[in-house]
């Protein structure tokens, strides 16, 4: 570590052995006390530059774009770590090469531009041989070694050090630094890179796979998409011949071209009730597309509160099909008389949650309710029907579920019709709630809200919303 010099100023004198003792004593105690100096500035010093890896890793953790990530890192690796300079180079398997992706300062962006690359196989390369050895390589003097391939836009490197970028067993890439003075680099400086380099790697899989899940869910969007366009175009395509089927088999039923025996007007109904049928299948379906793509406006107008549930109990009779059910309607002499809705999809609501009940009541009452709420206006469809097990009550509003998935079921349908209306109800502002009892029967209800949302087009609550019929 270094010498004491003593000496007398007397002629012919000499040291004992004991002042020679005592001066050994001396010097080993200055040996020791430098020597844990210089141990606490060492562990001082990687402290120092292990926080500097959590820094660096830490902001690189924020980062999901690929490229701006590699760019950061440079950029924090060579500024906290106090180097010349530092970029990160890329494996590419299909060319067997380092890529530089990414440099710091503007001379790392000139390399980049000039698309720099170093095959793996590449003897000579520094950055290679910790590619192919997935070691650090250190050299402290490269104006020693064979190996280093200078370059003209880092024209004071004197000191340089490679490290590979692994994730799991997978060459990434590798971390090249390098300092303008001779012997900048220790093993230790290895292990700190190494560390660095490691988080390199999870930060920039994280933001590989970030990237391909932002174009997984782009390529399902329009995949989406074009599966709304397509459900439109066939529902329209499809309405116009079904209407003139159904309209035939009207005529047909009114005698217009002659009077039908038994079995000849029991098939006109047969295909008059399938014709009904498919039709609300299509209008479901043509609704659903819609609602998806965001393409359905509500168009609010006044409307009478006892008038509109008079014509929803008059238009659910034909339902009952002489089943002894009592069909009721029921408004509070507390209510408002009047309240601000789109009346066609109200009515579509309604319409939904009343013939869901008589599809599954036998017997008993069904009971369609308005009262005032805090929040707005509160509509209520109870039915004495069979009931919804509770570990079916959360499924129901899924798209294409039904509470009876199998194929005995007592009633059909396509498992669109609570979608589309808890959907209105959302655009509507309100919500849309259920309680059930087997054998005893459900309630469903909904809330209008007194004032009208600002948007009324509904697109992701649509998409959030699956549902039943």
């Amino acid at each position: 570590m270094g010498v004491i010099f003593l000496n007398y100023t007397q002629n012919y004198r000499h040291f004992s052995e004991a002042e020679i003792s005592v001066a050994q004593s001396f010097a080993n105690q200055i040996s020791a006390g430098l020597e844990r100096i210089q141990i606490t500035e060492e562990i001082a010093q990687r402290a120092a530059e292990l926080q500097v890896v959590a820094e660096v890793s830490a902001a690189a953790s924020t980062i999901l774009d690929p490229q701006e990530l590699l760019e950061t890192i440079a950029n924090l690796t060579r500024d906290n770590f106090g180097l010349y300079h530092a970029h990160i180079y890329l494996f590419d398997a299909e060319r067997d090469a380092l890529v530089l992706a990414a440099g710091s300062g503007e001379v790392g962006k000139m390399m980049v531009a000039a698309k720099h690359q170093i095959p793996l196989s590449q003897p000579t390369s520094l950055v290679a041989r910790a590619a192919r050895t997935r070691q650090g390589v250190i050299v402290n003097d490269v104006t020693l070694d064979a190996g280093f391939l200078p370059n003209p836009l880092l024209p004071e490197t004197l000191s340089e050090m490679a490290v590979p970028i692994i994730a799991g067993n997978e060459l990434i890439g590798v971390l090249d630094v390098q300092d303008d003075v001779v012997n900048r680099f220790k093993e230790q400086d290895v292990q700190i890179q190494m560390t660095l380099a490691r988080q390199i790697g999870i930060a920039l899989s994280n933001a590989r796979l970030y990237q391909e899940q932002l174009k997984t869910a782009e390529r399902l969007r329009e995949v989406d998409r074009l599966k709304s366009e397509f459900l439109a175009s066939m529902s329209h395509e499809l309405r116009t011949p079904l209407n003139s089927i159904i309209g035939y088999a009207e005529v047909l039923l009114d005698g217009i071209d002659g009077e039908l025996n038994d079995e000849m007007r029991e098939d006109v109904n047969a295909i008059h009730s399938s014709g009904k049928l498919l039709l609300t299948l299509i209008n479901d379906i043509l609704d659903l597309a819609k609602i998806e793509a965001g393409q359905m406006e509500l168009e609010y107008n006044e409307i009478d509160l006892d008038e509109f549930v008079n014509r929803a109990i008059n238009s659910a009779q034909i339902l009952l099909k002489d089943r002894p059910i009592e069909l009721k309607g029921y408004v509070d002499e507390n209510c408002p008389p009047t309240i601000y809705a789109d009346e066609v999809r109200l009515q579509q609501i309604v319409n939904n949650l009343l013939s869901n009940a008589a599809k599954f009541t036998e017997e008993g009452s069904i009971t369609l309710k308005v009262e005032t709420y805090s929040e707005g206006v509160h509509f209520s469809v109870t039915d004495t029907g069979i009931g919804i097990a509770p570990d079916k009550l959360d499924v129901i509003f899924e798209r294409f579920r039904q509470a009876d998935q199998s194929s005995t079921r007592r009633a059909g349908g396509t498992g669109l019709g609570l979608d589309i209306t808890r959907s209105l109800v959302h655009m509507h502002g309100g919500e849309i709630t259920v309680t059930s009892e087997l054998g005893k029967g459900s309630t469903f209800s909904f809330t209008i809200p007194y004032e009208r949302p600002q948007q009324t087009s509904v697109t992701e609550t649509a998409q959030s919303g699956e549902a039943t019929d």
